[in-house]
């Protein structure tokens, strides 16, 4: 299969989910400004503090087995296969949610100690969880099943649930301001409707065909990302739980609150890297020859660093209008916002890096990966957020990120080797890198000449890639010559 005929499938792909996450990531964006503007700095940074905790549980609850549907769906010859699929994945992850649920009502109050937050706020995000991971496999059934636009349906309308929720709750609750109470309250009105919508579909699939030996291999293949995935969203989200407890109790709620608004920025390119992941997954373990999936693997890298380097300098060369996305309260920790990018830029190309394990079915070796990258942002946070705070914990999130993407090169090399262009992606970088340096000679200029100038650097980057890549070619030839 020729490698342009792959990459034009996999653009595709990526282009359909696309569309669902910018309305759904678009429409939830817009809580961001809202909410920095009403709520103080504390209150903001417990928000997050409870957000941090949500998709260390989500990782845990579906035991990988939201990959394992994928990898598995592919191997079913019939729909009763399919439908025995499913039900034996979604009836355990349904049934891990459902006893998660009942051990935190247990012990609630102890946990709302601990986290110095209302106990009401704990039951709020374990009801979150449970419903989020019920929804998780029907999830991954529609993007299996390219249900591209019922897959748009049901995420648009549950963020429209929860923009909505959240303003009525915050307009009309009295006292409503004082607590982080009411985004996860919303957010669970917001997820029930998303289940609800689900259900037809998944009503379909169900079956009374559960299996436990297909649910034991598909274990052994999804456990070791279940691993994975729980070190990666540690390695994510403790450094928010560590600036909560290891600083000052009279600073560090105010200090997580900026640093996760100006992640919310950040966050604009971690978008695209979900984005592309949306449709990536499944489309790659979807079954390729080894010498397809190497070269298409090779070059969609090259093509996402190539975007992705585009968006770090979007946002990093026109940060002072995107600072106008958080509360003025909160842009003191804007300078932070370079480190942040580039680390989810890494991130995505981690993502990447993470296909040729899951293809040849060397699950494990995301643990050592993964591993070694809490690691490492464990002993750099304990180290540097005492006598750094914040700044700390973005300089940790990137030396980690570039950490676990070298592991992932070198034994990817070793085990399954795939031609990546180093030589070119290495000039983007160093391009990229030259002309975000140059910018901070333009911000020295006022107003409009910072900004065009500004500007004239991020379209000579944009023009020295389409002419390297293409060649001057007219992009409808080359949309041709793929097909």
């Amino acid at each position: 299969m020729a490698a342009a005929h792959i990459l034009r499938k996999l653009a595709s792909q990526t282009a359909v989910y696309g569309v669902s996450a910018i309305l759904s990531k678009f429409l939830n964006y817009l809580l961001t400004p809202y909410l920095t503007r009403i709520l103080t700095e504390q209150v903001y940074g417990q928000v997050n503090l409870l957000y941090g905790i949500i998709p260390f549980a989500n990782v845990v609850l579906t035991m990988g087995l939201a990959t394992g549907y994928f990898r598995y769906a592919a191997k079913c010859q019939t729909l009763g296969e399919k439908r025995r699929l499913f039900t034996t994945t979604w009836g355990t992850v349904a049934l891990m949610a459902t006893l998660f649920g009942v051990i935190m009502a247990l012990c609630n109050g102890e946990l709302a100690e601990v986290m110095r937050l209302d106990p009401v706020c704990i039951a709020a995000m374990t009801a979150l969880i449970v419903v989020d991971n019920v929804a998780a496999i029907p999830l991954a059934a529609l993007r299996e099943e390219g249900k591209a636009v019922y897959y748009t349906v049901v995420n648009v309308t549950g963020v429209g649930v929860n923009v909505a929720a959240c303003v009525w709750f915050y307009s009309r609750v009295p006292g409503a301001v004082e607590s982080p109470l009411w985004v996860v309250a919303a957010n669970l009105i917001a997820s029930t409707v998303s289940l609800l919508l689900l259900l037809p579909h998944s009503l379909r699939l169900l079956s009374t065909a559960f299996s436990t030996r297909l649910l034991r291999s598909i274990f052994t293949y999804s456990i070791p990302l279940m691993m994975a995935g729980i070190m990666g969203v540690a390695g994510d989200f403790i450094d928010r739980q560590l600036i909560y407890f290891m600083l000052p109790v009279e600073i560090a709620d105010a200090e997580l609150g900026v640093y996760t608004a100006v992640a919310k920025i950040a966050a604009l390119l971690m978008i695209f890297r979900q984005i592309y992941t949306l449709g990536a997954e499944p489309f790659f373990l979807q079954g390729f020859s080894k010498e397809d999936f190497r070269t298409a693997n090779a070059e969609a890298t090259k093509y996402f660093t190539i975007a992705g380097i585009a968006i770090f300098l979007v946002l990093s060369l026109f940060a002072r209008e995107f600072a106008y996305i958080v509360g003025s309260d909160f842009r003191s920790g804007m300078g932070i916002l370079p480190l942040l990018l580039l680390a989810n830029l890494l991130a995505g190309i981690l993502v990447n890096l993470s296909f040729w394990y899951k293809a040849a079915d060397k699950t494990r070796v995301a643990i050592y990966i993964t591993g070694s990258g809490v690691a490492i942002t464990l002993v750099l946070n304990l180290l540097l957020i005492p006598s750094m705070g914040y700044h700390g914990a973005a300089v940790a999130r990137v030396v980690s990120m570039l950490a676990m993407v070298a592991a992932s090169y070198f034994l990817c090399r070793k085990y399954f080797p795939v031609p990546f262009d180093l030589r070119r992606i290495g000039f983007y970088f160093l391009f990229g890198g030259a002309i975000f340096a140059l910018s901070y000679a333009t911000a020295l200029l006022p107003g409009w000449g910072r900004v065009t100038l500004d500007f004239l650097l991020l379209l000579i980057y944009l023009l020295v890639a389409f002419r390297l890549e293409f060649g001057g070619r007219k992009i409808g030839t080359l949309w041709k010559k793929s097909r």
